[in-house]
């Protein structure tokens, strides 16, 4: 015979009390459960293991499921920064949010349609795609759409198709979209270069050998790097971008290097040292347009 744990666990560790307990003898065996520990009681008809992801249980107490920046990590999507300062839950229509006692409040509903499925767990990809397109600022919402696109989440077809179903609010973000960037750093900058005017190519080839690329290119001349915390925390990562600046600077190229913070913390900022080297026309060479070809 099944037991509650076990019926528990092929309904992804989170259930509601009908659906593991339904008849008077299940439902015994799920109070006996509860009562040593094995199963654990998030809300009222709501029972999940003690094990289970801590986001993943929160989101249940409150009466949903992990969604839109809150979900990113489990989908392998790039995550902003700053995205754990509130949680982010859809919950069904049909269902009373509890938010009290969780997160010290610092939480965001968002409500779906009575019904909806999965009630409990991770919201689906597509879904955490939509819910992102529509509500975080534009560089972000980019940004997490590139990583979906490099990282293969959605191809061919498939992105075609979530395109043409996405909602209206979410068409500026996915015309915006693109799957050559390598990382979101990259993308939130390419994106605040073109709400500045300054078109920004992502990952143009360099002519150095060895397939190597740049981060962005503006014009035919002026090449942006876009270093990660990861990245910039390396000596021996440095030294090799040193080396390299060096010898692109040799070849007649314009080298700007940003890490994660500077970006981040000063975009404004970022972007007024981009503009001043464009504004002195620093940004091409003798012949326009020779390194986009």
């Amino acid at each position: 015979m099944t037991t509650i744990c076990e019926r528990l666990a092929g309904l992804g560790g989170i259930a509601r009390t009908h659906d593991i307990a339904g008849t008077a003898t299940q439902a015994r065996a799920l109070q006996r459960a509860a009562a040593r520990g094995k199963v654990v009681r998030l809300r009222r008809g709501v029972y999940g293991l003690p094990d289970l992801d801590p986001d993943i249980a929160d989101a249940a107490r409150i009466g949903g499921r992990v969604a839109g920046v809150s979900a990113l990590r489990y989908h392998g999507l790039w995550v902003p920064p700053d995205a754990h300062r509130q949680f982010h839950v859809e919950v069904s229509d049909d269902v009373v949010a509890r938010t009290t006692g969780v997160r010290g409040g610092h939480i965001r509903v968002h409500w779906t349609a009575g019904g909806t499925e999965p009630r409990f767990g991770i919201a689906p990809r597509e879904a955490t795609l939509n819910r992102v397109a529509t509500s975080l600022p534009v560089p972000f919402a980019v940004a997490v759409l590139d990583s979906a696109l490099k990282r293969g989440h959605l191809r061919g077809r498939e992105w075609a198709l979530f395109a043409a179903q996405a909602p209206r609010a979410a068409r500026e973000v996915i015309s915006r979209v693109d799957g050559r960037s390598e990382s979101g750093t990259e993308s939130v900058l390419r994106v605040l270069l073109q709400d500045a005017g300054i078109p920004a190519t992502p990952q143009p080839p360099l002519p150095l050998g060895y397939g190597e690329r740049a981060d962005l290119l503006v014009g035919d001349r002026l090449l942006i790097e876009c270093d990660s915390e990861e990245h910039h925390a390396k000596p021996e990562s440095r030294k090799a971008d040193l080396r390299r600046d060096a010898w692109l600077t040799s070849l007649g190229f314009v080298v700007l290097r940003f890490d994660y913070s500077q970006v981040f913390t000063d975009p404004l900022g970022v972007v007024e040292t981009v503009a001043s080297v464009v504004e002195r026309g620093d940004h091409l060479s003798l012949r326009p347009g020779e390194l986009a070809r």
